[in-house]
């Protein structure tokens, strides 16, 4: 459960959304294929940003934001993390070895577009991915983090004593932790995005449901404390929870988003 989240078909189609979009294979540099669209539109974009999806989830889940971007003049990627939709890769580690094909995909596509000034927004485990790739890659200028988790031995705790009833076995959630990093090749132990804040200095916008139901609201407060940059704002989404946090106050939601990017390229 922890490794190998079940792999989703997409619902949604480029077509659907009324996109054109080219798509992007990226190598890892574990010699993974990563399978992404780059959404742009036929003048020069504001800025290009990174979408990351939640966990389970796929790239085509993020169209509607690659529209609503494109309608303000940015571009986007929206991306398949490794062992999600079709990417490669048979295991998900949560942002310890993610973080390092993000910055793959931002160098491949500075390679072409060097003048891009490259943003990242994340939803939930696509939030905890966003937010270690800046403490890794400092070309990634500024971040929109939606709902997301502060550590991962946390937060599988956390949904291990949801999976049982209220029930907290710490033995059994550092049990499986243990396991699935010798499996993976990876220590869970360093993922740990309220670590990686105290090094980012750059604009950062947190998103995060009061009801959140999966992910305790207090960890969006936790995260924002704990960034360095002194360019942050915080946006409590009074009422929602996990899966609907633009629905219930779009205005709020989407008016703090545009104000916030109108920010990062006046």
């Amino acid at each position: 459960m922890i490794l190998q989240p079940r792999r989703t078909t997409p619902r949604y189609t480029l077509q659907q959304y009324g996109l054109q979009g080219a798509k992007m294979v990226v190598e890892s540099k574990d010699s993974l294929e990563l399978s992404a669209y780059y959404i742009g539109g036929n003048q020069k974009p504001k800025a290009t940003i990174l979408l990351l999806h939640g966990i389970g989830s796929c790239k085509e889940h993020m169209l509607n934001l690659s529209k609503y971007l494109l309608e303000k003049g940015y571009a986007s990627i929206a991306i398949d993390l490794r062992a999600h939709g079709r990417s490669e890769g048979e295991y998900c580690t949560y942002g310890y070895y993610e973080k390092q094909d993000i910055s793959q995909i931002v160098s491949d596509y500075l390679r072409y577009h060097p003048d891009a000034k490259i943003g990242i927004w994340g939803n939930s485990l696509g939030g905890a991915i966003a937010l270690q790739s800046m403490a890794y890659d400092e070309r990634i200028e500024f971040g929109i983090i939606q709902s997301t988790f502060t550590d991962m031995t946390q937060i599988v705790s956390d949904y291990q004593k949801r999976y049982f009833g209220g029930l907290r076995l710490k033995w059994l959630s550092h049990y499986a932790l243990n396991r699935a990093g010798k499996i993976a090749n990876f220590n869970p132990k360093e993922v740990s995005p309220l670590n990686d804040v105290e090094q980012i200095n750059r604009p950062v916008l947190i998103l995060h449901g009061t009801d959140d139901q999966r992910i305790s609201f207090e960890y969006g407060k936790q995260l924002y404390e704990g960034l360095a940059s002194k360019e942050k704002r915080f946006v409590a989404m009074e009422g929602a929870g996990h899966n609907n946090i633009s629905a219930v106050n779009d205005s709020l939601y989407f008016g703090s988003v545009e104000a916030f990017l109108r920010d990062q390229v006046d």
